[in-house]
């Protein structure tokens, strides 16, 4: 099946002019579409690539507030897996004249006021997923009254790409569904052209995420994978023309998991190396190893050796005849690039190495996580020196910035808010500046001036000599925070930030010169409206938690924040090594989480500061990870269901299963209540880890979506279809099925209930994740699952929460945020209290309700909080 290959060079589109008039999106590729659609019908050499950036025009709308509910008919066709039917062709071509009278006429969802309240005297936590460890998603407050954004406070993507300069132009990474690299001129921020994928489902395409190898005539870049994806085996290293943007020659690395967070490649003209593992999720159970391998393949893939060193955190390194790479092991590697003697020399550094090795001058250096600055011979691997530089950041997975070699002098920064200027000969440190925050990316030196970006944001101009520096300016670059390493000339910084934007600014006093979405977007009012989705997967999925005046919540940037429930601040971060999908759950003065993409580790940290309790060897944990009295319970990628001694971490019983544990688990009295990808639920005895009984419905397996609690039952998502099932027996009381499906109409119900007294609340989609329409949130009956009423534009693959009177929920189909009255209006149709436009869509969470107040995480990188 073709996917890759499409080329967007900036100025190209030849056209009758009055046509191209009919259509104005701000979005040359959709209105390129639209003038195709109109010259030729859909036919199977062009179906995708429409289909594709239909896909994206839908985006673009539900961004911009447009209401697309006349859509919803064909979306149930669109929306299927995979390209569009040959049958199908002809809806696909009208789709795009719906999408046109939109375009021209559109019907903007209103915003919602309500009246308001006054403040709970007493505020109740939300300190578990759903609120307790039966997860019904029920608060005891009042919740939010009137809609009014609190503040929203900046998490942003895990985006670690640098950008790349050669000869005035820029090339770096798109983590687009629809593209994979922007060359942009340096001077102006212009695109010079752009690398397309025709992407469909966010789950079958790669993310670009790495740094940018350029060679003579193309550049080089890398790609984490999808969950799962068409085509077998995955070519995720892309060699790209340097003049045109077309690929030119893929290569086979196995799997990097999107939610580590970030990839790397290393390139010459003869060879192209990278960290190497395996992943497959959709194994009974999963394959988790992850990136262990140094592996090196000729230029054209063929040929090569892998040497299996242990877990890879940092870049590999090629330094002319040698291949160095540091593992989390502590071990350093030299290894030679050509011959069969392999190993060079290694050198034990005595704690994990997670960061790039730099060679200058015959001298390697790399560092440690216990605060080590070292220097080590080129040749044989001798240490010439060691300095001690800080004693470390617990709460930091990566304490040092990777080091940047000039003139002699080694500059580097960490987590403890430095930065560092070491001599390059005896390792002596010559000064220190300390930072407004963690330094995570590589610094930039330019003659006698070094530049350095902060976590928060904040890029800083230091001129420099051996006994001292003088600020020559800092400036913020965005709100989000800043991982890549920073890059450019005396022509312009390029920061990108999390926010997935690349800033150039000037290098004399910091001003922004230009700044580029990396992924494509117009703007409206100032505010950018994306375009396109970030590939791979859903990014934004762990569901705040709320305690003792804390909100809690996990990342894709592989931190967990707790943020002051009033103001919205900071007021610590803890970093793991994989993405942290699951809700902190906050139990007896401490908070619990797992994390995916990295390594094995589970943690237990304090919640008044984020400093470390324990980290357990569990393996990947997407979803929450529930205490309850003496013991903490979760599920595994590779399909284990485990429970914990809350206390020491220390492994209390597993119960196998053969699928990923999605589901977060629920907790009563007598059992753990979750599902696994192997088809069935579970219900546990929670002491001893024996099999109560399993459910099945042989309609798909448990995913993401929750089962709760509530009156006796435990009611779970299978498949297309809502379960209450007795939680004694797993016997059958009732099941719900979205009215809207049948032959030919699938739609998806992959989302956490929640429940108020007689009634639960469930939400389905036609589809989230490639067409995102249809979002429907339902009342239900709870003793009978019959249908009460329903709203349309909530819900989709995003759940709700409730208090005794009202339901809130966000969308993963529209940019709103709705809080419904439980009960109807007089003619049966929904009662809306407030709605208030957010900056994106919603992915698998819930809203946080405490006091009057709802916290909910947004894909546009924000957590907001209302009132």
């Amino acid at each position: 099946m073709r996917k890759l290959g499409f080329v967007f060079l900036a100025g190209c589109f030849v056209a009758n002019l009055n046509l191209f008039a009919q259509v104005k999106t701000g979005v040359e590729e959709i209105d390129a579409a639209c003038l195709s659609v109109k010259s030729a019908p859909t036919n199977d050499q062009n179906a995708q690539h429409r289909q594709s950036v239909l896909f994206s025009w839908f985006r673009h709308m539900i961004n911009r507030g447009v209401d697309l509910q006349s859509m919803h008919e064909l979306g149930f066709t669109l929306a299927h897996w995979g390209v569009v039917k040959p049958k199908n062709y002809h809806l696909l071509d009208e789709a795009y004249a719906v999408m046109e009278e939109l375009q021209e006429n559109p019907v903007y969802i209103e915003e919602i006021r309500g009246p308001g309240a006054a403040p709970d005297k007493d505020v109740t936590d939300w300190p578990f997923f759903g609120g307790s460890p039966l997860q019904a998603g029920l608060s005891k407050d009042t919740g939010p009254t009137t809609g009014d954004i609190a503040w929203k406070f900046p998490t942003g993507h895990s985006y670690y790409a640098p950008a790349a300069v050669e000869d005035g132009r820029v090339y770096i990474t798109s983590p687009g569904i629809r593209s994979l690299m922007y060359c942009l001129d340096e001077g102006t921020g212009e695109v010079i052209w752009k690398t397309e994928q025709d992407g469909l489902q966010m789950y079958a395409t790669p993310r670009g995420a790495s740094n940018v190898e350029i060679l003579k005539d193309q550049v080089v870049m890398r790609a984490t994978s999808g969950s799962w994806e068409y085509e077998e085996p995955v070519k995720h290293i892309f060699y790209i023309d340097k003049k045109t943007g077309e690929i030119r020659n893929q290569i086979d690395a196995n799997r990097v998991d999107y939610r580590r967070g970030a990839t790397s490649v290393t390139a010459t003209e003869e060879v192209v190396a990278y960290p190497y593992g395996r992943v497959d999720l959709k194994n009974k159970p999963g394959t988790t190893i992850m990136q262990d391998t140094v592996t090196v393949k000729l230029r054209n893939g063929r040929g090569g050796w892998a040497l299996r060193t242990g877990q890879l955190f940092g870049e590999i390194v090629i330094d002319d005849d040698l291949v160095f790479a540091g593992t989390d092991g502590g071990l350093l590697y030299a290894l030679n690039l050509w011959g069969g003697n392999r190993m060079k020399w290694k050198y034990d550094a005595g704690s994990p190495i997670r960061t790039t090795p730099a060679v200058d001058k015959n001298i390697v250096v790399t560092t440690t996580e216990s605060g080590c600055l070292i220097g080590l011979d080129r040749s044989c691997g001798k240490e010439l020196w060691r300095t001690q530089l800080n004693s470390g950041e617990a709460r930091a997975f990566q304490l040092f910035s990777a080091p940047a070699i000039s003139d002699g002098k080694i500059f580097i920064g960490s987590a403890t808010k430095e930065l560092y200027c070491a001599d390059l000969e005896s390792g002596k440190l010559l000064w220190r500046v300390a930072a407004s925050d963690w330094i995570r990316s590589k610094p930039l030196v330019i003659k006698d001036r070094v530049y350095f970006a902060s976590l928060d944001g904040t890029v800083t101009a230091l001129e420099f000599n051996d006994s001292g520096t003088k600020q020559l300016w800092s400036e913020q670059a965005g709100r989000h925070e800043i991982f890549s390493d920073l890059s450019g000339t005396e022509s312009g910084i390029l920061a990108s930030t999390s926010e997935l934007y690349l800033y150039s600014l000037n290098p004399e006093n910091g001003a922004v010169q230009w700044r580029h979405s990396v992924v494509e977007s117009t703007y409206e009012d100032g505010e950018r409206r994306m375009a396109d989705i970030v590939a791979g997967g859903g990014d934004f999925q762990s569901p705040p938690t709320v305690s003792n005046g804390k909100v809690y919540v996990g990342t894709p940037s592989r931190f967990v924040f707790a943020v002051d429930a009033k103001t919205g601040k900071k007021i610590w971060r803890f970093e793991t090594s994989g993405q942290v999908s699951g809700a902190p759950s906050v139990y007896k003065g401490r908070v619990y989480f797992g994390q995916q993409g990295g390594n094995e580790e589970m943690y237990c940290v304090d919640a008044e500061t984020g400093d470390p309790v324990w980290s357990s060897k569990v393996g990947w944990v997407w979803c929450t990870s529930t205490p309850d009295d003496e013991r903490v319970y979760t599920g595994t990628v590779d399909g284990r269901i485990v429970a914990l001694d809350v206390e020491t971490g220390e492994e209390v019983w597993e119960y196998l299963t053969n699928g990923g544990v999605y589901p977060a688990p629920a907790v009563d009295d007598k059992r753990v209540y979750t599902g696994a990808w192997d088809g069935h639920y579970f219900a546990i005895d929670k002491k001893t880890g024996l099999l109560d009984w399993a459910y099945s419905s042989f309609r798909g397996a448990p995913d993401s979506a929750a089962g709760v609690l509530w009156k006796g039952m435990y009611i779970c998502r299978s498949s297309g279809e809502l379960c209450a099932l007795d939680a004694n027996t797993g016997g059958m009381y009732w099941t719900f099925k979205d009215p809207r499906s049948g032959p030919g109409r699938m739609t998806v119900m992959n989302a956490t209930p929640s429940n108020s007294g007689d009634y639960t609340f469930v939400s389905a989609t036609i589809d989230h994740d490639g067409a995102a329409l249809g979002g429907i949130l339902y009342c239900l009956d709870t003793s009978t699952g019959k249908e009460l009423w329903h709203y349309t534009g909530a819900g989709g693959w995003t759940g709700s929460s409730c208090t005794e009177n009202t339901v809130i929920c966000g969308s993963s189909t529209e940019s709103f945020v709705t809080c419904l009255d439980v009960e109807p209006n007089p003619d049966g149709t929904p009662k809306i209290i407030w709605r208030t436009k957010i900056g994106g869509i919603l992915e698998e969470t819930i809203p946080a309700i405490s006091g009057n107040r709802a916290y909910l995480l947004c894909s546009d990188g924000y957590l907001y909080a209302f009132d």
